[in-house]
């Protein structure tokens, strides 16, 4: 199932109604993929996991990436609380286990530090602005790769008899236990 949720920034409404409210009862959800954003730097070494650390979805990102030649990292701010504030979240408080993968920051021809200063900048003058609009000039190669690495994670899933759990002292393991 795919959903195109929406009022995220107004608390989530979308996904939050649609998790109390499911077409599908979340017992038979095997887990939630969240796609909240596009790379438009280019391509990454690295890949980025809010949550890291959460579920066994981090063994699926890890296997999709090593395919692609790049590594799975934690996300480098958790104390921003990004997995706490996101779509996903609200189906993880409904013991589905969520996905959230970001682009990293490593860019494979500019290093790191060119791909942090990119987000930084972006993040500080775009992000949740009037300026946050389409520019021609965006390389979407990143975008793709990412797309193509959720993709194996959900063919995965798709393909599986056994649903992936939350790890062992996940807040949300026992919701889903239950």
């Amino acid at each position: 199932l795919l959903l195109a949720v929406t009022a995220g920034e107004q608390g989530l409404l979308g996904s939050a109604y649609y998790a109390s409210h499911p077409m599908y009862p979340l017992i038979k959800t095997a887990a939630v993929i969240n796609m909240d954003s596009l790379n438009i730097f280019g391509r990454m070494k690295d890949v980025r996991l809010v949550g890291y650390g959460q579920s066994e979805l981090d063994n699926y990102v890890k296997a999709a990436a090593q395919e692609q030649g790049r590594v799975v990292l934690p996300n480098p701010n958790p104390e921003k609380g990004s997995f706490f504030r996101s779509d996903h979240f609200p189906f993880a408080k409904q013991g589905v286990p969520a996905l959230y993968a970001s682009s990293g920051v490593d860019h494979r021809e500019k290093g790191e530090e060119w791909g942090r200063a990119r987000k930084e900048e972006y993040a500080r003058r775009n992000y949740h602005k009037p300026s946050d609009e389409f520019d021609p000039n965006w390389d979407f190669s990143g975008a793709v790769e990412d797309i193509q690495l959720v993709f194996k994670v959900g063919y995965r899933l798709a393909m599986e008899t056994k649903f992936p759990q939350w790890n062992e002292g996940s807040e949300f393991k026992a919701k889903r236990d239950a």
